[in-house]
């Protein structure tokens, strides 16, 4: 009777070892996939808030944007293990920028002004609103990546809360002007630096 019961208490604790090393290395692969997430987020971030700010062109802004936003999301998808067609990204992009345009109209607003105003002026005003038009691009793809993250954590899903409530959630998570912030000062820095033949990153010396 003893054995038969410290066999099975054995057997208990062997499988509850078990489950909290599968718990751990859940958790190890949750974190490594936030952490490369975070670092491909912001690499478009950077690519989308340059390509905004620096082209005169009317509206092609924006179309560059997109296909930058597409881009964005297949990637993530390869970090969660899921390999999105450009078709599957763009349906899922769409539906993270319809709670966007609903939650973010001055956004979408000030860009397509921003857009007016560069093919008016022949991209006269470009000096004047890149940075600021750059930086909502980069703000904007924060929060498309956050919210295509979202969806693939919960395995292409958007569980009980759905994609409203998800990126309404989201954006009360981030500090909108410190990001605005931060993007003018990155975007300025690094247009600077290509301006002046600098590779980015690169010390401007003494």
């Amino acid at each position: 009777m003893l054995e038969r019961e410290g066999k099975t208490l054995a057997a208990l604790n062997a499988a509850l070892f078990a489950s909290e090393l599968d718990a751990q290395v859940a958790r190890r692969i949750v974190e490594a996939r936030r952490q490369v997430s975070e670092r491909i987020i912001r690499n478009y971030c950077i690519a989308k808030g340059l390509a905004v700010a620096a082209n005169p062109v009317p509206v092609a802004d924006l179309l560059a944007a997109a296909g930058i936003d597409v881009s964005l999301v297949v990637h993530l998808g390869y970090v969660y293990g899921f390999a999105l067609s450009r078709r599957e990204a763009m349906k899922l992009l769409l539906t993270i920028t319809a709670q966007l345009a609903a939650l973010m109209s001055a956004y979408w607003s000030v860009n397509l002004a921003s857009s007016a105003l560069k093919g008016v002026s022949a991209g006269l005003t470009t000096a004047l609103s890149a940075a600021a038009q750059g930086s909502l691009a980069w703000y904007a793809t924060t929060i498309t990546g956050k919210a295509a993250e979202a969806w693939f954590s919960k395995g292409k899903s958007w569980g009980s809360a759905g994609p409203r409530d998800t990126v309404r959630s989201i954006l009360a998570s981030l500090d909108h002007d410190s990001i605005l912030a931060g993007a003018r000062g990155e975007i300025a820095r690094m247009a600077g630096q290509e301006a002046s033949g600098r590779p980015w990153g690169a010390p401007s010396g003494g």
